[in-house]
Order: C-alpha cells, then sequence, then structure tokens
C-alpha cells in the first residue's frame, strides 16, 4: 500500500511538472519552448518602457524652483555666477504650478553661435505662468559704446544661426557700463553681440 501511495505521489508530481512547464530544460514532452509567462493565466510581463530623462540643470547654472505653495505676486530672481546675467519673475496671484528655471553661460557655447555674452535659460513646468519675466545683462566694455546694445535670441537653423531681437530689448551706456535689458518669455540661448 505503501508503495502505491508514493508511485501515486510521483506520478502527481511529474503530471503537475509538466502542466507548468517544469521538470526539465530540454522542451521535452512539449512542442512549444518555454516563453516568460507570469502567474496570471499565463500572460507575457510586457517590458518596461523607459521612463523620460529627468530635467535637471547643468552644474554650472543656477537653479530656482517654484512650486504651487510659492508665495503668489512675489518678485523672485536668480543670477548667474559671474554677476552679468540676472532674471526676474514674479508669481502669479493664483494657480502656480510647478515650475524649474535654470539661468548660466553654456559650456561650450552651441554650435555656430558667435557673442560676447552668451546665457541660456532653461525651463520646466509652468514657466508661461509666471508674470513679466526679465532677462537683464549688466557689463563693462574695453571702449565706450555709441549705442547701447540688444539682447537677441539665437537659433539654430539648417542654414545656420539665426538671431533676432528679444522682445522689449533695450539698454543704457555710462561710459564702459552697459546694461541691456529684455523680455524672457521661454527657454531659449540670450546673447549680446558688441560691434567690433
Amino acid at each position: 500500500m505503501n508503495k502505491l501511495a508514493v508511485l501515486a505521489g510521483i506520478v502527481s508530481t511529474a503530471v503537475l511538472l509538466t502542466a507548468c512547464g517544469g521538470g526539465g530544460d530540454d522542451n521535452s514532452g512539449s512542442s512549444t519552448p518555454q516563453s516568460n509567462t507570469g502567474a496570471n493565466g499565463g500572460a507575457s510581463t510586457p517590458a518596461p518602457t523607459p521612463a523620460p530623462a529627468a530635467f535637471s540643470c547643468p552644474d554650472s547654472y543656477r537653479k530656482l524652483t517654484l512650486a504651487n505653495s510659492s508665495v503668489p505676486n512675489a518678485s523672485m530672481s536668480i543670477v548667474t555666477d559671474d554677476n552679468v546675467a540676472n532674471l526676474t519673475v514674479k508669481t502669479p496671484a493664483t494657480g502656480l504650478t510647478n515650475v524649474t528655471i535654470c539661468l548660466g553661460k553654456p559650456n561650450p557655447v552651441p554650435a555656430g553661435v558667435s557673442a560676447d555674452h552668451v546665457y541660456e535659460l532653461k525651463t520646466d513646468g509652468a514657466y508661461a505662468s509666471l508674470i513679466n519675466p526679465q532677462l537683464t545683462l549688466t557689463f563693462t566694455t574695453a571702449s565706450t559704446l555709441t549705442a547701447a546694445p540688444t539682447i537677441e535670441t539665437a537659433q539654430s537653423t539648417a542654414n545656420g544661426v539665426t538671431y533676432a531681437a528679444a522682445p522689449g530689448s533695450s539698454g543704457t551706456v555710462n561710459g564702459t557700463n552697459v546694461t541691456v535689458t529684455a523680455s524672457a518669455p521661454g527657454a531659449g540661448v540670450y546673447v549680446v553681440r558688441l560691434p567690433h
């Protein structure tokens, strides 16, 4: 009787292993190769899609992060390490969602861009909800300029780099001290080209 119980146990185990795809890795007793199946009735688990790269600022850039808990109607600014570029923004009275702002000198300068001062503004989130973002560059020159330069945006195209005056660009010259200001409505490369 004991031998019969052991034999029944062995046969049951063999049937169970065969039904579950086990019992060897040479696929004997099965006409199809084993697949990556889960415990949900044999359905394959889809490969996970890689997550998009998280937004980050280059190490040399200054960063400002605002959240929906930020103070409403508050003026805030970030200044680059060289103290030349200053971006000032104002938070809205209501409805601010998360936004991250990075400001700095790109290193290397984007291909084809030729300017005396080059700064990059990177944004993530609800930058458009900020009120009146203004970029100001303050620097000195080797000699007095006859007219104030303007802040321009530099954009790479198939035909090279195109420059366009940033909205509301204006400036002042006081001897060799120059200050130029313009609206900074979005991310991009902002430059000042001086006459040579």
